[in-house]
């Protein structure tokens, strides 16, 4: 149970730690640089879930 509760809080961490990367990193001046943050969020975020999805995470 404590494995489980450690785990969870190091994987938020992780997707809070790649979304503020992506957020500071990507500074949109227009509604072209909103759309790419956007995408750029959504792909990490997903390449993320997939990496914990096959390294075995639930």
């Amino acid at each position: 149970m404590g494995t489980d509760i450690i785990s969870f809080f190091l994987r938020i961490g992780l997707i809070a730690v790649l979304w503020a990367f992506i957020w500071r990193y990507i500074k949109p001046k227009t509604q072209l640089m909103r759309v790419l943050r956007a995408a750029a969020l959504v792909l990490v975020l997903l390449g993320l879930w997939a990496v914990l999805k096959f390294s075995g995470g639930q």
